[in-house]
């Protein structure tokens, strides 16, 4: 029970620093309108977030390896909120573009350790633990852009130093388990010597797996970018309802992951890849030719959302696997660095939407869950914490 209660914990931070980058993006249009910023500039704020977590965040993770202090993850939550709240203080470029920087590094320094600790605290119940900790960064995906409809409307910018409030409680909640952390630290290696495991890494199978998840990163950030639009688009329905389908699919892809890992720990990581690869390659095809149904192409869209998040924990539980002495390193790669592979990928399949419509960047995304589907039979078909000789 107390691991349970450890492993939601980290579920809340979680949240709580990931609210912040779901938040920076809602955030645009009002600092756009605030302080007259052209569409270049206010998106350059995002990818300043983006590209220092990326650049940052294995750093972390080799050094959480090597370190191993929990109290990475009270400073990172603390730092994300921080680098928000600012945004309502500041009125220049300069100024927010090192406010969102410290958001970066502040995301960087969580996901690593937060990762691992997932993987540590949840002992032999890898996929439970990772799809635990990841629907945390699902919901705050989710929440951030809510928080900002909600308080920017009654408060304008200021209502970015409500972001201060989640991350200063998350973080003195996760600050006063670090005792723990270590503790179950310390349980994991006792279970693995007792075990007789031989931990080695197998940077092999990690490029293999992490290739999957760069696919599926892309996969991911396209329905986020241009669902919306394509609703707008496609169906001539309003603002509104677009962002009304992206926030389901976002909801029930984190329902998704919490019950994907579940059931990845019972059938298998690699099958539940493969399984559910197969599934969201349909149903993305199946979205492409539902062009005169906006209910059907509804229903596929969340089916993608079911199948591409389902097998979210397995594909990182396996990148930790296998590489069980950089379980840290794993984790910012996999939880950080592949989600910016995603976001790079979404300008050149909004170059294609522009010259061919945005049904074909469907048909193209279904291509890429293909490819995935292809190399993930290729996987090694190992259990994360399992995967060392014995």
């Amino acid at each position: 029970m107390q691991s349970k209660t450890h492993s939601y914990l980290l579920t809340l931070g979680h949240l709580c620093t990931d609210i912040n980058q779901g938040a920076l993006s809602a955030m645009l249009p009002f600092i756009i309108s605030a302080y007259g910023f052209s569409y270049a500039r206010a998106s350059m704020l995002v990818l300043g977030c983006s590209i220092v977590s990326s650049v940052v965040q294995p750093l972390f993770g080799w050094l959480g390896d090597k370190l191993q202090h929990p109290w990475f993850m009270s400073l990172g939550i603390f730092l994300a909120g921080l680098g928000i709240s600012m945004l309502g203080l500041f009125d220049t470029f300069v100024p927010l573009f090192c406010c969102t920087m410290v958001t970066g590094v502040g995301v960087a320094m969580f996901h690593p350790e937060g990762g691992r600790l997932a993987n540590v605290v949840a002992g032999a119940h890898k996929g439970e633990g990772i799809g635990n900790f990841a629907v945390g960064g699902n919901l705050g995906f989710a929440m951030g852009p809510l928080l900002v409809a909600v308080a920017f409307p009654l408060m304008g910018m200021k209502g970015a130093l409500l972001f201060m409030i989640p991350a200063a409680i998350s973080s003195l909640l996760l600050l006063s388990q670090v005792k723990k952390f270590v503790a179950y630290t310390a349980i994991e290696e006792k279970r693995i010597r007792q075990a007789h495991l031989v931990l080695r890494d197998n940077w092999r199978e990690f490029w293999k797996v992490t290739t999957v998840n760069m696919l599926r990163s892309i996969i991911t950030r396209s329905h986020l970018v241009f669902i919306p639009l394509y609703w707008v688009a496609v169906f001539s329905e309003s603002d509104a309802h677009g962002s009304l389908m992206i926030t389901l699919f976002t909801f029930v892809g984190a329902l998704a992951t919490y019950v994907g890992g579940r059931v990845a720990d019972r059938i298998g990581f690699k099958n539940c890849i493969v399984i559910c690869g197969g599934l969201m390659t349909l149903s993305i095809l199946g979205f492409f030719f539902a062009q005169h149904s906006s209910v059907l192409a509804c229903v596929l869209m969340l089916c993608t959302s079911v199948f591409l998040n389902f097998a979210y924990s397995p594909v990182v539980a396996l990148s930790q696997g296998y590489l069980p002495n950089h379980i840290g390193l794993a984790s910012g790669i996999s939880l950080g660095v592949v989600v910016s592979m995603g976001a790079l990928a979404a300008p050149f399949l909004g170059a294609v939407g522009d010259v061919n419509g945005l049904p074909v960047v469907f048909l193209i995304v279904a291509g890429v869950s293909l490819l995935a589907l292809v190399l993930s039979f290729f996987l090694k078909n190992d259990q994360a914490g399992l995967s060392a000789d014995v």
